[in-house]
């Protein structure tokens, strides 16, 4: 194959010639460059307005995306940008879920029994032994996975780009996700550039 027909096979021309490490690096670094995070917020607005970031991340996320996926599910509209985004390179369809905590319903088409996965682009520590995640602006992870198993679908995984973490004796997103509700949790970066590594975090339950 010669140097066009990869540029015209390729769906990002720098993945013809960087690895996935290179390329998840430089997308943390663009996305760190457009929601800097040295006061300990992101704005995550910032990053899904950007259609290049959107595009690179939706790569990433579908390279998380379990076997078997029937629809991704989001909080609306925090999270429409960055599901629409993977939705297009996947073409899964996606539901929405409205309102916050007890108040969160899912909108739009969705089955019971479907395989769904949660994305969510920015979580945030839970500070208590029995609450959601923390508000962000995502509105936190969990009462988008109640509200997807309410309508009867099967939740396996959520999907984050941006993990704050937890702050010291805090519960992580993890542990609330996989002792409440059995799901796993995956997210492409940490909100803040403190850890060294641009590999992929993962937190896996089993």
């Amino acid at each position: 194959m010669n140097l066009a027909q990869v540029l015209r096979t390729a769906p990002d021309a720098p993945s013809a010639f960087q690895s996935a490490r290179q390329r998840s690096a430089e997308l943390y670094a663009d996305i760190l460059a457009v929601a800097p995070g040295g006061d300990g917020r992101v704005d995550i607005e910032a990053v899904q307005s950007r259609p290049s970031i959107l595009r690179r991340t939706a790569a990433l996320l579908s390279e998380a995306l379990p076997p078997g996926t029937d629809r991704l599910v989001c909080a609306a509209p925090d999270g429409i940008a960055v599901t629409t985004a993977l939705a297009l390179h996947t073409g899964l369809p996606f539901a929405t879920v409205t309102g916050t905590g007890d108040d969160a319903r899912l909108t739009g088409e969705a089955h019971a029994g479907e395989h769904a996965v949660v994305v969510v682009p920015l979580v945030c520590a839970a500070p208590g032994a029995a609450q959601d995640p923390a508000p962000g602006p995502a509105q936190g992870a969990a009462p988008v996975v109640r509200a997807a198993l309410d309508a009867g679908m099967r939740v396996s995984h959520v999907l984050s780009v941006l993990d704050s973490g937890s702050a010291s004796g805090d519960r992580s997103v993890a542990d609330v996700l996989r002792e409440q509700y059995e799901v796993r949790f995956h997210a492409l970066f940490p909100a803040l550039p403190a850890l060294p590594t641009t590999d992929q975090k993962e937190v896996d339950s089993r």
